[in-house]
């Protein structure tokens, strides 16, 4: 009997230990699901009126661009200009991917288009699908590095970004950010580090945009890539087509970053040479 009776009251008290450890992991899980539920609604960048299509000849247009919404737009991203505000705003990103179908990436842009508008999705939907799980990547430099981009300024300001990932006659590859639309592309305007002009780069490496099977410094887009989906077949032998889209980016005390919803700078096709 008192065998049974010592095991009775061990399973009791085992019961209550095994209760009091899965209340708090009950609040513990709870008050963490609460803190991922919280997300800062961010300005996305806008139109200045210009957008690229991979099918447009013209190769003087063959450029992206976007207006950053820092001082303008319901206001929100001005706000969090603060350095002792728990949310910081910190600028706006350039994402992009490459693509041997165009079909694939219209397809891409689509999804895109369809959660931008659909009340069944968060507001980071669209973004965090083109960055977490189409493996869009952050357009980076040639000289020195800056995430975002195109950073915020010492105060709220909308600038003007023009971007051009090939050099075509008279007109260079580079970066431009201007507070006004005003001949953006002048020199004066070019981003540069040093004083030098840079030169938009590809994600993870020290590769250009003009694609070429002799130049090792801008080789071919190859499977295996982490800013490039090859599809069974390509639309045009040796033709590519770079997807291009702009979010504003804010950071958390945590370091957790958020996003606006997308922009959509374009697409241009590149031919390799």
């Amino acid at each position: 009997m008192g065998t049974d009776e010592n095991a009775g009251k061990f399973s009791a008290s085992t019961v209550g230990l095994i209760f009091t450890v899965f209340a708090a992991f009950a609040s513990f899980f709870s008050f963490s699901s609460c803190g991922l539920d919280n997300y800062y609604y961010l300005d996305p960048p806008r139109s200045d009126g210009h957008q690229i299509q991979y099918g447009d000849s013209d190769e003087s247009k063959h450029y992206f661009s976007c207006i950053t919404t820092e001082e303008s737009g319901s206001g929100t991203n001005s706000d969090y200009f603060s350095s002792s505000s728990d949310f910081v705003f910190l600028g706006t990103g350039i994402y992009y991917k490459i693509y041997n179908n165009y079909s694939t990436m219209q397809s891409v842009e689509s999804s895109v288009n369809s959660m931008i508008s659909s009340s069944d999705n968060t507001y980071t939907s669209a973004s965090e699908y083109l960055i977490y799980t189409k493996g869009y990547k952050e357009l980076k430099i040639s000289r020195g590095v800056r995430d975002p981009l195109i950073g915020r300024g010492s105060s709220p300001e909308d600038r003007y970004v023009n971007i051009r990932l090939t050099d075509y006659g008279d007109f260079p590859a580079g970066i431009w950010i201007s507070s006004d639309g005003n001949d953006v592309m002048n020199d004066s305007n070019a981003l540069k580090v040093d004083g030098i002009s840079v030169r938009p780069m590809r994600s993870g490496s020290t590769y250009g945009f003009e694609f070429s099977a002799t130049d090792s410094n801008n080789p071919v887009p190859k499977s295996g890539d982490d800013d490039v989906e090859i599809s069974a077949t390509a639309s045009v032998e040796g033709e590519w087509y770079v997807d291009m889209y702009a979010v504003s980016v804010g950071r958390d005390s945590s370091y957790t970053e958020s996003y606006s919803q997308p922009f959509f700078m374009g697409s241009v096709a590149i031919r390799a040479e």
